[in-house]
């Protein structure tokens, strides 16, 4: 029991400093999760191949495992997603996953509660949620910069903001289940979001995978923006980067907004656009307000709407449910939306600063699949 201790520490030394994972993660929580993940011998393999893995072959030499046993051991933590298989290679490497994009927090979102092992696996993480968000998420500041609604978009927004015209340039994109929404839907008490569950979205080599491994579907360009369009209707938020990653998010479960719900810091930052109320047409619905992620929005009297342009992040839920159009999206000036866009890059380096990107998200950074 003590080697296998010791082999979990050294496992758990390497997740909670991979992308997005701090230190202060390593709770009993997390260890319950990580011990339910991992076989000793998938942790001792997990181990020793290392964030860089390598193909069959490489890790028969490295592990000095036996052939047969090796692949049981390989095909084992690859079902359980915590172990990367290239896709549609011959000779494929193996990579062991972190805790996210993709990792174990994908793991759970993939789960299908009917199956006792998968069910068991969404209660841990509904467990660990909160201390993942509190202890890790809320600890690395604003870093992420949401899109703005399609709908709602000014005409003089630009093709480089405009996500439509963005995600059309991929050749291969896949749409799996929100893990955020689904751990939500299986572990909270009481009635979960409505909010649609099937609209994270993978691109490239990670969205091959994904597919590959039954965890996602392939979906063309144009089910992608019908996606986009119908989450809009909802409110959720478009976040990420397309080519490697894309979330539509909602404040009821996502780990990038749910921090506020804790008193902390969520984690977007303000993007190139900010709302503004038209009061003349304003009936004071309140929808704005119900709809705004980050509470930038409430009223100032009981005829009044106000925006806080301090906490606006430009994702425009609010235009996209008014119905009276009384609420429309501004773009900012020139020199203010590089000043955002600069902040934006400096805060994504000091996550990255502070924890290990995945190779895999290396590799899909430089070598995006782009139409031509």
């Amino acid at each position: 029991m003590g080697m296998e201790n010791k082999i979990y520490d050294k496992l758990i030394d390497w997740l909670v400093t991979t992308f997005r994972a701090l230190p202060g993660i390593d709770t009993p929580e997390f260890r319950e999760l990580v011990y339910f993940s991992y076989t000793p011998e998938e942790a001792e393999l997990a181990v020793q191949i290392g964030p860089n893995g390598g193909t069959f072959d490489d890790l028969v030499v490295k592990t000095e495992i036996e052939n047969e046993k090796l692949k049981e051991i390989l095909e084992s933590m690859v079902e359980k997603c915590t172990m990367y298989k290239e896709p549609d290679s011959d000779n494929p490497l193996y990579r062991p996953l972190g805790v996210e994009l993709p990792g174990l927090i994908e793991a759970a979102g993939w789960g299908n509660a009917e199956i006792p092992h998968q069910k068991q696996l969404l209660e841990l993480w509904g467990k660990f949620k909160s201390i993942y968000i509190n202890e890790a998420i809320a600890e690395l500041g604003q870093h992420f910069m949401a899109w703005c609604a399609v709908s709602a978009l000014p005409t003089n927004a630009m093709p480089e903001e405009n996500i439509f015209e963005q995600i059309k340039k991929f050749d291969y994109i896949a749409v799996f289940p929100c893990a955020c929404r689904n751990i939500e839907r299986h572990v909270v008490d009481g009635a979960p979001c409505d909010c649609i569950l099937e609209c994270c979205m993978f691109f490239g080599e990670i969205a091959r995978w994904a597919v590959e491994q039954g965890h996602a579907r392939h979906i063309t360009t144009e089910e992608t923006l019908d996606i986009l369009k119908a989450c809009e209707l909802k409110g959720q938020v478009h976040s990420g980067t397309p080519g490697i990653a894309f979330c539509n998010c909602c404040s009821h479960a996502c780990i990038n907004l749910c921090a506020q719900n804790m008193g902390k810091q969520h984690s977007f930052v303000q993007n190139h656009f900010f709302a503004v109320v038209v009061p003349k047409t304003c009936r004071s619905c309140g929808t704005c307000i119900k709809r705004c992620p980050v509470g930038a929005i409430q009223f100032e009297t009981i005829v009044t709407v106000t925006i806080d342009q301090l906490h606006c992040i430009g994702c425009g839920a609010c235009a996209t449910g008014c119905e009276m159009g009384s609420i429309r999206m501004v773009r900012r000036s020139d020199a203010e939306s590089a000043r955002l866009s600069r902040e934006a890059a400096i805060n994504f380096r000091k996550v990255i600063s502070r924890t290990t990107l995945d190779p895999l998200v290396i590799k899909s950074f430089e070598h995006k699949t782009v139409k031509r």
